[in-house]
């Protein structure tokens, strides 16, 4: 119950972010975002260059009492938060004809500030894609002036997926999963939380992980990665390690969620590095993408209510538009669709965000985890659940380089609202 809860929080905290991003049809007019590769040409051509943080104090001095804002910062940046830019207005006018680069956490803050500099008369004004969220996922190779950019003061080291792959393949390296039992065996009354375990992990509790510390002291000298579903809990784990005297503690970042929809479904490395997936197939954006533009049969079942598929929700945040050829069905009404079908239709389910929001008002018409659970015992072999939902192929497509082409899957998508 209270792993359910942090991650409701988690999420509800994602929520609030997602109202301020701002529509990225703005990119690229007055002001230009760009991707880390651009960002390190920038600055080597821009020695007086000033790196703009405009998240919180907290975020940016990974003091924040959310554990997942405490993600580092880019060496060098002034921290003006976003509520206090008109408050300091005076004095970033001194940099007013000179090279601005702005992020945040996920660049949504940063496209907002980016837009009123710019609108201020600010000559040149640039946004860092994907935020200091990028900076944690992305490899050194890359963004390449990230090994000299980074810092943080966490007392552990935040690893992406593709940094991940190479820590588990090595058998030295010991592998600590924190969530409850129920969701490490797959057996959790919440079907989204049932999507696997990395394999060789050992599963240590964060509510018992203090009476257990004895047990995990011959650890102690290794390199050790935590993990769980989101982020919270694992960088929670990770305090407690470190205060308990291990020295070399990593944490999965964006949780395993964010590590199994970077391994694709049907691929090897899905199966040589994770076990106890479900029946369906959990999906990212780049597997989708392929399903989209590559399966011809494919069924898009977007589950949510209708005016949000229809972009006429009084709320317009939810207005992201469809993926292509996607048909709004609700959970009953899906039966029906596919009653004339082969049980081997590809299908593709998506909601709004991710399954884990069920519960958060117009998140989704139904649990779209166990509607694909569903399909899958009723004989669908080929049932592709997007985790993240649409918003992710939002997000993906205005901030993840390699995931551009993310945008030509949309239908009726004019931007961020």
């Amino acid at each position: 119950m209270k792993a359910k809860i942090l991650g409701m929080l988690i999420c509800s905290l994602f929520y609030i972010s997602v109202k301020a991003q701002l529509n990225q049809r703005f990119d690229n007019t007055n002001y230009k975002a760009i991707y880390f590769k651009e960002a390190c040409e920038l600055m080597a051509k821009n020695p007086n260059l000033l790196l703009l943080d405009v998240r919180s104090p907290g975020e940016y001095a990974d003091t924040s009492k959310y554990l997942t804002s405490n993600i580092g910062r880019l060496k060098g940046a002034v921290n003006i938060s976003i509520d206090s830019i008109d408050k300091h207005f005076n004095e970033l006018k001194a940099y007013k004809d000179r090279t601005i680069l702005v992020y945040c956490s996920h660049s949504q803050r940063s496209r907002r500030v980016s837009k009123f500099l710019a609108d201020s008369g600010f000559k040149s004004i640039y946004s860092l894609n994907g935020g200091m969220t990028e900076v944690n996922r992305t490899a050194d190779a890359v963004f390449p002036c990230k090994s000299s950019l980074y810092t943080t003061s966490m007392p552990y080291k935040l690893i992406g997926a593709d940094d991940a792959i190479a820590f588990i393949r090595d058998k030295n390296n010991v592998v600590i999963d924190v969530r409850p039992a129920s969701q490490f065996n797959g057996k959790d009354t919440d079907e989204y939380a049932n999507v696997g375990r990395i394999k060789n992990a050992i599963n240590v509790p964060l509510s018992t992980m203090d009476s257990e510390m004895a047990n995990l002291a011959k650890y102690k000298d290794r390199q050790v990665l935590v993990y769980e579903l989101y982020s919270n809990d694992a960088m929670a784990a990770a305090l407690k390690l470190n205060k308990a005297g291990f020295k070399n503690v990593n944490v999965l970042f964006d949780g395993f969620d964010n590590f199994l929809i970077n391994t694709p479904s049907s691929s090897k490395l899905r199966k040589e590095l994770i076990t106890g997936t479900p029946s369906y197939k959990i999906v990212g954006v780049r597997e989708t993408i392929d399903l989209v533009n590559n399966q011809p049969n494919l069924v898009v079942a977007d589950l949510r209510p209708k005016e949000q598929f229809e972009n006429k929700s009084t709320e317009s945040f939810y207005n992201l538009g469809h993926i292509k050829n996607a048909v709004n069905l609700n959970a009953a009404d899906l039966d029906t669709y596919l009653k004339n079908k082969p049980k081997t239709t590809p299908i593709l389910i998506y909601g709004a965000f991710t399954s884990a929001m069920k519960g958060m008002k117009d998140m989704a018409p139904a649990d779209v985890s166990t509607v694909s659970k569903q399909l899958a015992a009723k004989g669908y072999t080929n049932v592709y659940l997007l985790y993240d939902g649409i918003y992710s192929v939002v997000w993906s497509s205005a901030n993840v380089g390699s995931l551009k082409d993310a945008a030509n899957i949309l239908e009726d998508h004019k931007g961020f609202y």
